[in-house]
């Protein structure tokens, strides 16, 4: 048997060494993380293998990840000698602040590949929950690189979007125990991958949904699963729950969701053509998969950057906008969205500083700068309508 395929992935934290680890070692590839954190590298390369807890409905799947090493962000030689090998693939799993870094570094590998091996291809697959990571990191290559290595990019490097509808929550202490650098995730059990853009050859596995349509594939979870947490998360705040499973054994909270769901399916349909019976089951498999106990998921994790996740396109407002384009009426996910409006447990700073315009500027000019709603938009009148009935708790 030939030498395993390399796979570089990009950010140790818990969906790189959770589901992006586990997605490329079921392709059959050797793995090397990549991190800053020079603690966690240590550790890593110190067990030489980590669990993967799989959380199912009443029960933990373990899977055991070992074929691995792992290198510091700051060693650019010894990533770029390995990036420089044949074949080998790059996995990006790191939040959208840190994509400059990593540019940086790979900028670095690109023009190395340039110099060495201008007509082999690199791969470069994007694990990042972000509708624009793409263009950002293809803007970064172009303000780094010139001559050579900028036409390599742009004709030999594949940036291959992903789709990841696996969650990584914190660790309960009982698994701790048992693996401190373990990982849970809710066990979705495969990765649609923009097959259009590779330009060598794909990874091969169970686990990989090559699709000539992600667009549709990745609207399809943004749409789905990321609308029905943010729908709990601020809908629930309200009711001072703590808990995502505590939330959905309340009937009121489970039915919103589930009308959540089937207005942005309905924007779905009429945009990107699925049957109304294939999302009727797509909607109970993610009901399902968010309906779990053992995920340990806090109501206060789905409305971390709120101005974020009312951004236009994002997974309140777009489903939203995509509802009512198609001649749906949106009056579930218009709640939810006036609702966040109304958010007050801020723990995080963007969200604090989101709240603190709210306060200064009033609803309509929040519309208007973080949905990009105009004053005259029917979702925006709808929104506001809401907002205003609403309990101002703040």
């Amino acid at each position: 048997m030939g030498a395993k395929r390399k796979a570089v992935i990009i950010g140790a934290g818990k969906m790189g060494r959770g589901f992006c680890a586990e997605i490329l070692a079921s392709a059959g590839c050797a793995l090397t993380f990549v991190d800053s954190d020079e603690d966690r590298i240590r550790q890593l390369n110190n067990a030489g293998t980590y669990s993967v807890f799989k959380a199912r409905k009443t029960y933990y799947e373990t899977v055991y990840i070992d074929d691995y090493d792992a290198l510091s962000l700051s060693d650019e030689g010894a990533i770029s000698e390995l990036i420089a090998n044949r074949g080998t693939l790059v996995m990006v799993s790191v939040p959208m602040a840190h994509l400059e870094s990593v540019a940086a570094l790979l900028s670095v590998c690109i023009a190395r590949k340039a110099m060495e091996t201008p007509d082999e291809p690199l791969d470069i697959l994007l694990c990042i929950n972000e509708i624009e990571a793409k263009h950002r990191l293809h803007s970064l290559f172009e303000g780094m690189l010139g001559g050579s290595a900028l036409d390599y990019m742009e004709n030999h490097v594949g940036l291959v979007e992903t789709v990841a509808y696996c969650i990584c929550p914190e660790l309960p202490d009982s698994l701790s125990e048992l693996d401190a650098l373990g990982v849970l995730t809710n066990g979705y059990p495969e990765m649609p991958m923009d097959q259009k853009a590779f330009k060598g050859v794909p990874p091969q596995s169970p686990m990989i949904k090559l699709t000539d349509d992600l667009p549709a594939e990745f609207h399809r979870k943004m749409y789905s699963f990321n609308t029905a947490y943010a729908t709990i998360g601020y809908l629930a705040c309200s009711h001072h729950y703590i808990w995502a499973a505590e939330a959905l054994a309340d009937p009121d909270l489970a039915s919103a969701v589930r009308e959540a769901l089937s207005e942005a399916s309905f924007g779905l349909i009429g945009e990107y053509g699925f049957s109304p019976e294939e999302l009727s089951a797509w909607n109970e498999r993610i009901y399902s998969l968010i309906d779990s106990p053992l995920l340990g998921d806090t109501i206060s994790r789905f409305c971390t950057d709120t101005p974020r996740k009312v951004g236009p396109q994002d997974r309140l407002v777009g489903a939203a906008t995509l509802c009512l384009r198609h001649g749906g009426n949106p009056d579930t996910l218009c709640r939810v969205i006036a609702n966040a409006y109304r958010y007050t447990c801020a723990e995080d700073d963007r969200t604090a500083q989101f709240l603190r315009f709210i306060e200064s500027e009033g609803i309509e000019s929040a519309l208007e700068r973080y949905s990009r709603l105009a004053l005259r938009n029917e979702l925006h009148q709808r929104i506001r309508a809401i907002y205003e009935k609403l309990e101002d708790t703040r």
